[in-house]
C-alpha cells in the first residue's frame, strides 16, 4: 500500500499496488482523464488524524516549506499508516525527508538532500515574515543536509 498524490492517480499507469489517499485529493479528481485514472485503480480513501496533521504542519511552517494542506494531509496520512508516500512534488518529498517519512518518486527521483529556507527581507537582510522597513521579505534557502 502507498499514499499517492493526485499526479499518480491521473498517470499511474501499470500499478499493481493498493493506493490509499485524502478525501481533498478524490475531491481535486474532476476532469474525465482524472476519473479516468481514479477508476483505473484501487484507491481508497482515508482521513489523516489530527496529531500527525499538526506535526507535520509544525515541522512545514519550522523550514518554510511551500506545500498545500492537501500535501500537508497526505504526509500526515502517511505516517499515521507507516507506509510511503509516492509523489514527484519535491517540496513534498522535501518535507517528508523532515518527517523521516518514507518517500517515494513516481517518475522522478526524490532529492538525496533535505532542505530549509527562512524568510529573509530583501533591502535590510532581517530574517522575519514581515519586515519593519516595508520590503516583502522572500524565502531563500537556508540549510542544506545529505539524506
Amino acid at each position: 500500500m502507498k499514499v499517492v498524490d493526485a499526479n499518480v492517480i491521473i498517470h499511474g499507469r501499470g500499478l499493481n499496488e493498493k493506493l490509499v489517499t485524502v478525501p481533498e485529493v478524490i475531491d481535486e479528481l474532476k476532469s474525465g482523464e482524472a476519473r479516468q485514472g481514479l477508476n483505473s485503480h484501487q484507491v481508497d480513501s482515508r482521513k489523516c488524524s489530527q496529531e500527525s496533521l499538526k506535526k507535520v504542519q509544525e515541522k512545514s511552517d519550522h523550514i518554510n516549506a511551500h506545500t498545500s494542506e492537501t500535501d500537508e494531509k497526505l504526509l500526515a496520512l502517511a505516517l499515521d499508516l507507516q507506509k510511503p508516500i509516492l509523489t514527484d512534488d519535491k517540496e513534498l518529498q522535501n518535507l517528508g525527508l523532515h518527517l523521516g517519512a518514507e518517500v517515494e518518486g513516481f517518475l522522478d527521483d526524490v532529492p538525496d538532500e533535505k532542505l530549509s529556507w527562512e524568510m529573509k527581507c530583501t533591502r535590510c537582510g532581517k530574517k522575519a515574515e514581515d519586515c519593519n522597513c516595508g520590503a516583502t521579505p522572500e524565502r531563500k534557502l537556508s540549510q542544506r543536509n545529505s539524506v
